[in-house]
């Protein structure tokens, strides 16, 4: 009677034992591979102020004046395989255009994208005293569409202004891989800049 039990029982444990278990599946995350890096310099026409940007899948292309006086002139690297932009801007510091006038507007811009982000924005500043090279550069997390503002300037003659702008509606995990090759390249363009004044 023993060994009909015992029979018994190892059927139905064989029996249970051969259903499969699913298991769910691990999160995966999305792999995005940049290119290495490729600095070359390029110059703001009519001016001796030249920085070092990325010529890897960059189009660069000068932008005409849009009515400011004080803009020598207006650069746009743009990203193609990214979807990116950065737009920067070359200002002369005079008496009428002052420093002081031109981080405001830069601020109040600023300000508006701190409104969609639910954190709060991260500064680094950047001195080089040797360059006469001042910056700052201001990063915006979440859901943004500029998360990358900067400024540099020697303090008296020049002002370069670099805004950040994603063409695509993501979220910020989703883009974070490209943003952080961005970054890189907008340190190295700060880290570039020679002033070269006569």
């Amino acid at each position: 009677m023993k060994i009909k039990l015992w029979w018994c029982l190892l059927i139905i444990i064989s029996i249970n034992s051969c259903e499969t278990v699913e298991l769910p599946k691990p999160d995966a995350y999305l792999r995005l591979d940049y290119p290495e890096p490729n600095y070359a310099y390029v110059s703001f026409d009519n001016t001796n102020i030249n920085f070092q940007i990325n010529k890897v899948d960059t189009s660069v292309f000068d932008l005409e004046i849009d009515g400011d006086n004080d803009s020598l002139l207006s650069k746009n690297i743009i990203y193609q395989s990214i979807k990116a932009e950065i737009l920067l801007k070359y200002y002369s510091i005079t008496k009428n255009n002052k420093l002081s006038y031109r981080l405001k507007y830069l601020s109040d811009f600023t300000s508006i994208h701190l409104r969609k982000s639910s954190t709060p924005a991260k500064v680094q500043e950047f001195i080089d005293d040797q360059k006469r090279v001042y910056a700052s550069i201001i990063n915006i997390p979440g859901d943004v569409t500029s998360p990358y503002q900067f400024y540099a300037t020697d303090s008296t003659n020049n002002l370069i202004i670099g805004i950040l702008n994603l063409k695509t509606k993501t979220k910020y995990d989703s883009v974070l891989p490209s943003l952080s090759y961005l970054k890189n390249d907008i340190y190295h363009l700060i880290e570039s800049i020679n002033w070269n004044e006569q």
